[in-house]
């Protein structure tokens, strides 16, 4: 079995005698920090790599590394109940790493996180869009709220004088992205196994991709194959910890927990490239988090009421 599956395998036996929501709050810390660890070790790639090298060679050593656990987890039967939410999944997945991760190289790491945090704001908007939920005035005041805060990251001045930029854009893309496949990776677990789900999206991206890095392609050195390897571990174990999570709790009760990404990236962005979050991105980050915050306790408090009314 690869490492990143037999080390999160041992670290979900040690949680196993926990209640249930800390066992997904200690998963989901766990991933956090390596999916804080990837988007340093890509930031620091794509200074001299394009995006699309960088995945596609990580998206085939992902398929690698996952492809003993799934033929132990699976015993040999691959088949995929799924399909249509697998390629969904993979459509939206080849989206949000794309868009994610350019912004990740292009924007100060802490800014790109604070801008992935409004996934929040998109779960809601799919709910009034697509599901056809009632929200009611304080969760659109949320949302309301919650945009004044990318409008400040974005810094006003620059905006009326340059228009927005291309990267803030495509950082919250990536948050539509997400959020549209946290909303569809709850049904698929249903239906099919999580390694079998993260193996199938990781292949179906892998060669998606390489057609775009094939334009984009450069010599590589080993130091570079090195580093992108660890990234394909990484996603890997944080991917597999992360669909773990979820099994064992609702979003909702995750969601909160993802803001120590924001702490953790200025760490990392601090020590690795100098950078340091200016007052704009200080600001709009503790709106963007007050509103969300709101937004999430809002939810669980009506998910509560519906289910004690059904009661």
């Amino acid at each position: 079995m690869a490492f990143s599956s037999l080390s999160s395998s041992r670290i979900i036996t040690v949680c196993q005698n926990l209640p249930s929501n800390i066992q997904a709050v200690a998963i989901m810390f766990i991933a956090m920090i390596f999916f804080t660890a990837q988007s340093g070790i890509i930031k620091e790639l794509g200074q001299t790599l394009h995006v699309t090298q960088i995945v596609v060679i990580r998206q085939w050593l992902m398929v690698l590394l996952l492809f003993p656990p799934l033929l132990k987890s699976t015993k040999g039967h691959l088949k995929i109940n799924r399909k249509d939410l697998l390629l969904m999944r993979s459509c939206l997945t080849f989206v949000s790493i794309l868009a994610g991760l350019t912004a990740i190289i292009e924007l100060p790491l802490a800014t790109a996180t604070t801008l992935s945090f409004t996934k929040t704001f998109f779960l809601t908007v799919f709910a009034i869009l697509i599901l056809k939920e009632t929200v009611g005035p304080r969760r659109i005041g949320a949302l309301v709220v919650g945009f004044l805060g990318i409008l400040i990251i974005a810094r006003p001045a620059e905006l009326l004088r340059s228009g927005i930029d291309i990267n803030i854009t495509l950082s919250l893309l990536s948050a539509a992205a997400i959020a549209a496949n946290q909303i569809i990776v709850r049904i698929h677990l249903r239906y099919d196994t999580p390694t079998l789900i993260v193996a199938s999206q990781a292949f179906i991206i892998g060669v998606a991709m390489i057609p775009l890095a094939y334009f984009h392609w450069i010599p590589l050195s080993w130091n570079d194959f090195f580093w992108i390897a660890v990234t394909a571990g990484i996603a890997s174990f944080a991917q597999w910890m992360m669909v773990h999570a979820f099994k064992r709790a609702e979003t909702t009760a995750l969601a909160p927990f993802d803001y120590m990404r924001l702490i953790l990236s200025t760490i990392v962005g601090w020590y690795m490239f100098n950078e340091w979050p200016d007052a704009f991105t200080w600001i709009g980050a503790a709106i963007i988090f007050a509103s969300t915050f709101y937004i999430m306790r809002r939810e669980a408090k009506l998910e509560k009421a519906k289910a004690l009314a059904i009661e």
